[in-house]
C-alpha cells in the first residue's frame, strides 16, 4: 500500500483498507475531508483540508482534535511549525467532532480561521454494530466568498432600495408635473393645439418667457405622441460649456481628441434616438452647431466629432426659447434657414400674468405636493392669495413654484399671512389690479447706506434665482461670475438670519 503523508501511518492496518479506494477521490475534492478516530486523534485528512486550515499535515495528524478549538494548542503542540507559520495562520475554533462523540448526531458549524477565512463544517458519525462511535468524519468548505457574495448582496439590495425608492419618487414628482394646470382660455387654447401638434411627428418650437412651463409643454406634446414610450431627453443650450456643445449633442469618435473615452461617446441625438429630444434655449447655440442641427432637420443624420462618417438618426425635434428669434435672425445671432426650419409647428405660451385663472388651481397644486413631501400642513389666508393673484410674476409659474416650496420649507406655522411673503412681492394691492411695489428695505432702520444697497442686491438676485432657476442663468443675465452670485446670495442670507 502506498503510504500518504494525509494520514497517520500508525493507523494504517486498522484503517487502511478503508482509505487505499478512497484517496484518488479525496485528493481531488473541492471540499477539505478530515477523519477523526474514536480516540479523537486526527488520522487523516486532504489536501483541501491542508489548504484550508492552513496548517500542513504534519501539524495536525496523530494530534487531538481538540487542539483545533485551543488558540495556543496547534503550535504547542505542532514546533517548528509556530515559527514558519508566524503564529498567525489555522488556529479556528468550531470543531465539530468532540460534540458529535457525545450527542452521536451529525452536527453543523461555521469556524473562522485567525487568517479571517469562514469555514462551513458538516460532521457525521460512522457508528460501529454496537452503536458507538467509531470515527468522524468532517467535510469543510470555504464560505468566505459566499459570506462576501451575501454583504455584496445585501448592500446591492440597499442601493436597489433606494434606486427603487428614488425611481418612485421621480416618478411621482414627473407625474404631478406632467398634469398642468388648464383652467384658464389661454392654456386651453395651447392644449388644442397640442392635440393637433403632437401625433404628427413634425418639428415643435416653444416660445415663451422663462418659467412658464416650455419644458412641462415638451413632455406633454411627447406624451401624446407615437413616441411617447421611447425616451425623451431635455438638453439646456444654456446648461452647456460652449467648449462642450458639439460633442455633447452630437457625440465623438473613439479618439477623437485628447481625453477622450477610447470607445468614443454617443451624443445627445443617439441617446434620444427614436424618442424626442427636447432643445431648451435654442437661441443660445453657437452658430456652428445651429449649422450641425440643420442638418439633423434635413437630412436625419448626425456627424460625430473626430467622424468622417455620418449616422442616422430617427428623433423627434421639440425646441423652445425665451429669444426673439426674428430679432436674432436679423441680428445675425441666428440663421434664417434654421429658423424656418424650427418654424413648422410654433406654440406660444402664454406667461402667467396673462391667465390668472390657472393662478390660484397652480398655487393649491404646489402647496399639496410641497406639503406632502415635506409632511406639513399649509394653507393660504385669503388675504395672501388677493396678493398671488395680483402679483405680476416675472418669473412665471417656476417663481410661483419655487416661492411656495421656500414657505413650506421654512415656515413654522400652519396659516401664510402677507408678512410671510417674500419681501419681493409687494404687501399692498391697489383697486386697479395691480400691485405697489414696497421699498425692499426701511430706509429709516439706522442701517448704513452700504448695508441697505446691499440688501436690495440680495432681493434682485434672489428674485432672479426665483425667476431663472439657476446661478448659471442668473449670472448670465446680469454679466456677473457664478461664484460671484453665489457669495453675494451666502452673504445676503447670513445678514437675513443674523437680523
Amino acid at each position: 500500500m502506498n503510504k500518504s503523508k494525509y494520514e497517520v501511518p500508525e493507523f494504517q492496518e486498522k484503517y487502511g483498507h478503508l482509505f487505499e479506494r478512497f484517496d484518488s477521490i479525496l485528493n481531488v475534492l473541492h471540499e477539505g475531508i478530515c477523519f477523526v478516530s474514536a480516540q479523537g486523534v486526527i488520522v487523516k485528512m486532504n489536501p483541501m483540508y491542508e489548504r484550508l486550515s492552513g496548517l500542513p499535515p504534519e501539524a495536525l495528524l496523530g494530534k487531538k482534535v481538540s487542539v483545533l478549538n485551543s488558540k495556543k494548542g496547534v503550535f504547542d503542540e505542532a514546533e517548528p511549525y509556530a515559527t514558519q507559520l508566524g503564529k498567525s495562520k489555522g488556529i479556528f475554533r468550531g470543531a465539530v467532532s468532540s460534540i458529535i462523540f457525545k450527542s452521536k448526531q451529525p452536527e453543523n458549524s461555521i469556524q473562522k480561521t485567525s487568517g479571517g477565512r469562514r469555514n462551513l463544517l458538516h460532521g457525521y458519525p460512522l457508528l460501529n454494530k454496537d452503536g458507538e462511535v467509531e470515527m468522524v468524519v468532517t467535510f469543510i468548505r470555504d464560505i468566505s466568498h459566499l459570506t462576501l457574495f451575501k454583504e455584496q448582496m445585501a448592500y446591492h439590495k440597499d442601493i436597489l432600495g433606494k434606486f427603487r425608492f428614488d425611481i418612485r419618487a421621480v416618478e411621482s414628482e414627473q407625474s404631478n408635473i406632467s398634469q398642468l394646470v388648464v383652467e384658464s382660455q389661454e392654456m386651453k387654447k395651447v392644449m388644442a393645439q397640442i392635440k393637433k401638434i403632437a401625433p404628427t411627428d413634425a418639428t415643435v418650437l416653444i416660445l415663451g418667457d422663462t418659467g412658464v412651463g416650455k419644458g412641462e409643454i415638451a413632455r406633454q406634446i411627447h406624451a401624446k405622441s407615437k413616441r411617447a414610450g421611447s425616451v425623451f431627453f431635455n438638453a439646456d443650450c444654456t446648461s452647456i460649456p460652449e467648449s462642450l456643445v458639439e460633442s455633447e449633442l452630437f457625440g465623438y469618435a473613439p479618439g477623437a481628441f485628447s481625453g477622450a473615452k477610447r470607445e468614443g461617446k454617443p451624443g445627445y441625438f443617439e441617446l434620444a434616438d427614436n424618442g424626442t429630444i427636447f432643445i431648451d434655449e435654442i437661441g443660445e447655440l453657437p452658430l456652428p452647431m445651429q449649422t450641425k442641427l440643420l442638418r439633423v432637420l434635413q437630412d436625419q443624420e448626425i456627424m460625430q466629432v473626430g467622424s468622417l462618417t455620418p449616422k442616422k438618426v430617427n428623433t423627434r425635434i421639440i425646441a423652445a426659447t425665451n429669444v426673439n428669434l426674428e430679432e436674432a435672425v436679423a441680428n445675425g445671432r441666428f440663421r434664417q434657414d434654421l429658423y424656418y426650419r424650427l418654424h413648422v409647428s410654433v406654440l406660444h405660451i402664454p406667461s402667467l400674468k396673462e391667465r390668472v385663472a390657472d393662478i390660484l388651481p397652480l398655487t393649491e397644486k404646489f402647496l399639496q405636493r410641497y406639503n406632502n413631501k415635506y409632511r406639513k400642513r399649509l394653507s393660504f389666508s385669503e388675504k395672501s392669495l388677493e396678493i398671488l393673484l395680483k402679483y405680476s410674476w416675472r418669473g412665471n409659474v417656476r417663481e410661483l413654484q419655487n416661492m411656495i416650496q421656500g414657505l413650506v420649507i421654512t415656515s413654522e406655522k400652519n396659516i401664510i399671512e402677507p408678512i410671510d411673503l417674500p419681501r419681493v412681492i409687494p404687501k399692498k394691492v391697489t383697486g386697479q389690479g395691480h400691485a405697489d411695489m414696497d421699498l425692499p428695505v426701511n430706509i429709516h432702520s439706522g442701517k448704513s447706506l452700504k448695508d441697505i444697497m446691499a440688501n436690495i442686491e440680495f432681493d434682485i438676485l434672489q428674485q432672479a434665482m426665483i425667476e431663472q432657476g439657476s446661478m448659471t442663468k442668473v449670472a448670465k443675465l446680469f454679466r456677473l461670475d457664478r461664484t460671484t452670485v453665489s457669495r453675494k446670495l451666502r452673504s445676503g442670507e447670513r445678514k437675513s438670519s443674523i437680523e
